[in-house]
């Protein structure tokens, strides 16, 4: 990654990050949840090259634990899509064909972000956080991937306008 684009890439991010925390929490959305902020990452990251998407991962971390609404240690959203960019670009791209289709990316963001709750509810667990119960852990999860899935055909294609923006010259 060069760094030209890191003010790019972070510009998305706080702004997607903002449109969460101003429009998208206040919204009472049926069964349970949605993270704009954690399905354009995952569609984001699915584009990115190995070398570049740790960094992404690590720079997306770092704006969520920015969230004034999150009770979990400073750290943890950044240790969670760190790792989970890093497996994303190493292992799970590597096994999908080089041209993503839509239903692809669809597939692993909902995969993807479900998996990413999964491992904060757990790391969080780890470090002394309390977690609810097993049946609204359950009803957020599907909650979130339910809406992935549905607006999915809205973030997707913005996800890929997006970060064909960030790229540089030479990376096009």
């Amino acid at each position: 990654m060069t760094l030209n684009r890191l003010p790019a890439i972070f510009g998305v991010f706080m702004t997607m990050f903002l449109i969460q925390e101003a429009f998208l929490d206040r919204i009472n959305f049926f069964i349970g949840g949605f993270s704009l902020y954690l399905a354009i990452f995952m569609a984001w990251i699915m584009q990115e090259e190995r070398n570049s998407a740790v960094t992404t991962g690590f720079i997306a971390g770092f704006i969520a634990d920015l969230s004034p609404t999150l009770e979990a240690p400073f750290g943890l959203w950044t240790l969670v899509l760190t790792g989970m960019s890093y497996i994303l670009a190493t292992n799970i791209r590597a096994a999908l064909d080089s041209e993503l289709s839509p239903v692809v990316m669809t597939i692993v963001t909902v995969f993807g972000s479900s998996v990413a709750l999964i491992l904060f509810l757990v790391f969080g667990a780890i470090l002394g956080e309390d977690v609810g119960s097993g049946a609204y852990v359950t009803q957020e999860i599907f909650g979130n991937a339910m809406w992935a899935l549905l607006l999915s055909p809205l973030y997707v294609p913005m996800t890929v306008t997006l970060y064909r923006l960030t790229l540089t010259a030479r990376n096009r």
